[in-house]
């Protein structure tokens, strides 16, 4: 039996666990708001009044009972923004805290030598071409109308 070694990362992952607990906080969050909302959407209310013109009867249970779907669809919808803007966030700002490797800084160094390199040799075009050198697909000598004709 060996010796248990260190897990090595992937090259390249920076490892920061705030923003590892804010996604896996905002995705319970958004699961939950889901859960919270379908509730008080699919579970139907009771009816809160029955009765005649001249006598009705209120059922104050039936109102408690619609009053907390309420506040179900309410509850969701807030834990579902939450969890939304958690996400975003942990999101946004896992792009902007990356550590790179050397090997990444080197690589990308490497590649903007390139890209400038390439533009060193480059000419840019600063004429117009002559009447026989290049061929230009329009012509602006003729303009031509393509609207419809009024008739009137």
């Amino acid at each position: 039996m060996g010796i248990p070694r260190k897990r090595e990362k992937a090259q390249g992952a920076s490892h920061v666990p705030v923003l590892e607990v804010g996604l896996i906080s905002g995705t319970v969050f958004v699961i939950l708001g889901l859960a919270v909302l379908a509730v008080g959407f699919l579970v139907p209310t009771k009816i809160e009044a029955f009765g005649e013109a001249d006598f009705v009867v209120v059922d104050t249970h039936a109102v408690q009972f619609n009053g907390a779907l309420d506040m179900c669809k309410l509850a969701g919808a807030i834990l579902f923004c939450i969890g939304g803007t958690s996400m975003a966030g942990c999101l946004l700002m896992s792009v902007f805290a990356k550590s790179y490797s050397k090997e990444e800084k080197f690589l990308q160094q490497k590649f903007k030598e390139q890209i400038a390199d390439i533009k060193a040799h480059t000419q840019p075009i600063t004429k117009a071409p002559g009447p026989g050198e290049t061929k230009i697909p329009v012509t602006l000598s003729r303009v031509q109308n393509v609207q419809p004709v009024l008739a009137t």
